[in-house]
């Protein structure tokens, strides 16, 4: 049997403890193991917001642009933040080893035992639910997204506080941009087709798009809790936000007028004449990201990125 930290809730405790060696199960895995974790939230008490970006092996640049804007953890001196990236394996030891360097550095690592590739994609979502679940459970308010998105992290952190209060706990939130009656992709041409055998149903449930998911804790409890309960499916989106998230009994609320709808709207706002509230998220590649943190960055009368 595994044992977990004193300081556990109880409820947590008993839901997991019927489960026979937790930590080494992810999903359908019962081999699992974090290759790397240096456990961020640690002597961080409370935690504001915990953000677990999904990032390939090899992105080390979008992880850095990130840690440079958005995510850079001071950015939130009254409300604490804590980022991490998340990673499965990769083949090459030169890689590995430049991961193993860039988190020697920054500590915002949490790799596992899975090869990095989309088919595994859920396995990288539940490890971030897992993570948080055994260390930061603290965390007021959990953001899972993606390593190409750009977020206006002050606004965000007025949004929540002017909606769910200064202080106190919050339940049974999961809001992101909801994608309804979604068709199942059969293309034998796409990298996405879902085969019949793996997903029989026409259509999916009323699942996030994954650039965007707030959570409370105990809805990223519920849904880890639940995880290793459904059979496995590679869309992750669908699978832990959709199947697990409906299983659950979680009710979703939309992000949608919080979002910036397209390109041709971001690249008006970054040369527009006046500096005008930004946008609260954003799809974008790196530059471009650097661009709107600079430009947030005007907004807020606060120093702008001289580096890059």
């Amino acid at each position: 049997m595994f044992s977990l930290a004193s300081d556990m809730p109880r409820v947590y405790k008993r839901k997991l403890g019927t489960c026979s060696n937790d930590m080494k199960w992810l999903v359908d895995n019962p081999g699992f193991e974090f290759l790397i974790n240096d456990k961020r939230c640690d002597g961080a008490d409370p935690v504001f917001l915990v953000v677990f970006v999904h990032s390939a092996p090899t992105n080390f640049h979008k992880r850095q642009v990130i840690r440079n804007t958005w995510g850079h953890e001071g950015n939130l001196a009254h409300d604490p933040m804590r980022i991490v990236f998340l990673l499965g394996t990769v083949n090459e030891t030169r890689v590995q080893q430049q991961i193993d360097e860039e988190n020697a550095l920054y500590h915002d690592v949490v790799q596992g035992n899975f090869v990095d590739s989309y088919r595994n994609l859920t396995y990288k979502h539940v490890m971030g639910l897992k993570w948080v679940t055994y260390y930061c459970r603290q965390a007021r308010f959990v953001f899972k997204t993606d390593d190409d998105i750009f977020v206006d992290i002050f606004q965000l952190t007025t949004f929540l506080k002017d909606t769910f209060g200064q202080t106190g706990g919050v339940s049974n939130l999961m809001m992101c941009y909801l994608l309804r009656s979604s068709q199942v992709n059969r293309s034998y041409r796409s990298k996405w087709r879902v085969s019949f055998k793996e997903y029989p149903a026409r259509k999916y449930p009323t699942y996030c798009a994954g650039w965007g998911v707030l959570m409370s804790p105990d809805v990223v409890f519920k849904l880890y809790l639940l995880s290793s309960k459904i059979p496995y499916f590679w869309v992750d989106d669908v699978h832990v936000t959709g199947t697990l998230a409906s299983h659950v009994g979680i009710s979703h609320a939309d992000f949608e007028e919080k979002l910036s709808p397209t390109a041709i709207d971001v690249d008006k706002w970054l040369n527009g004449q006046n500096v005008t509230k930004p946008y609260l998220f954003g799809n974008s590649d790196s530059e471009t990201i650097l661009a709107l943190w600079n430009r947030t960055m005007q907004y807020y009368h606060r120093p702008l990125l001289l580096s890059r």
